[in-house]
Parts: C-alpha cells; sequence; structure tokens
C-alpha cells in the first residue's frame, strides 16, 4: 500500500517538476480570469498558488480543477484538520524545503514572504492531492505492483487527458 501511495505522490511530483518557469503573455496581471470551470472562474492568482505561471502549468492546474470538481461531485471531502494534520507530517517547520529559494517570485506576485506562501501553498497542496488522489483510487484502485505502476499511470493520464477534452467540448470548461 505505501508503495502504491508513494507512486501517486511520485506521478504527481513528477508532473509538477517537469512543467517549466516561462511565464506566458497573457497573464501578467494576478487576478486575469484564465479559464471558466461550470460557471466559476479561475485566476491566474490561483494557480500562482500552486505553480509558476506557464502554459503547461495552466492546462495542469485546470486538469486538476476538473479532476477535483468530478471527486466533489461524485461526494469526495476533504477534512481541513486532516490536511493541517498532514502538512504537519510532511512539512514540520517547512525543513524539507529551501524557504529562501522556494517560489520567490509566485510569493512576490502575491504579495507574501515565502514563508506565508509555503504556508498557503503546502495547505492547498495537500487538499487538492487529497482530492485527486481520492478520486484516482475510486477510479483506477492502485497498481498491484511496482511494475505495473507505469502502465497504470499512463491510463491515468490518458483519462484525465480526455476528461480535460470533454470538459471543453461540453462547455464545462471555457479557456478565455
Amino acid at each position: 500500500m505505501k508503495i502504491k501511495l508513494l507512486f501517486l505522490n511520485l506521478l504527481l511530483i513528477f508532473l509538477l517538476v517537469a512543467c517549466s518557469d516561462q511565464t506566458t503573455e497573457k497573464t501578467h496581471e494576478v487576478d486575469y480570469i484564465v479559464a471558466t470551470l461550470n460557471g466559476k472562474d479561475i485566476t491566474t492568482r490561483e494557480i500562482i498558488s500552486q505553480f509558476s505561471l506557464n502554459d503547461e502549468n495552466i492546462e495542469y492546474y485546470l486538469k486538476q480543477e476538473i479532476v477535483i470538481d468530478e471527486a466533489t461531485n461524485a461526494g469526495a471531502t476533504v477534512s481541513k484538520a486532516y490536511i493541517k494534520e498532514l502538512k504537519e507530517i510532511l512539512y514540520p517547520n517547512a525543513e524539507s524545503v529551501e524557504m529562501e529559494k522556494f517560489n520567490v517570485k509566485e510569493a512576490d506576485a502575491l504579495g507574501m514572504t515565502n514563508d506565508e506562501y509555503f504556508d498557503m501553498w503546502s495547505l492547498t497542496y495537500l487538499e487538492r492531492n487529497e482530492y485527486f488522489q481520492t478520486y484516482i483510487k475510486s477510479k483506477f484502485g492502485e497498481p498491484a505492483s511496482f511494475e505495473e505502476s507505469e502502465e497504470w499511470g499512463k491510463e491515468i493520464e490518458s483519462y484525465i487527458n480526455n476528461l480535460y477534452e470533454s470538459y471543453i467540448k461540453d462547455q464545462k470548461l471555457i479557456i478565455h
């Protein structure tokens, strides 16, 4: 079980790290509306709360939002108390992160210190991750072995890409 959870976390971290740091032209404003998902506007501020602002990260964030939307529609809930507890376990005093280098650009864009940004980022990241994992587990279970995990990951990626395209086609997601 631990290997399966570790793999899912590594998959999410891989997707996070794979994204570059180039800013798009249209998103210099912090409150620019990037997209609308089921009538709710998604701004650059929300994306900056998790990622550097670039086209890849915007798409990745929107895909996460769709999965979170699907999870909440299916009845998934994540308690704030659990997220705070998880944060204390995973990021005690931010020791596992070099705070002086942690997303300085994003913290500045949001008018926060690095510590404030990290606190906000970690709570938001963990909450989003819990919804994401809950949904993925409900749809795909977990790989039976480490050897099966690559194929499992590809199946999940394909599913999310198809879900993203269907949201756009059905105009549940409107990209501005």
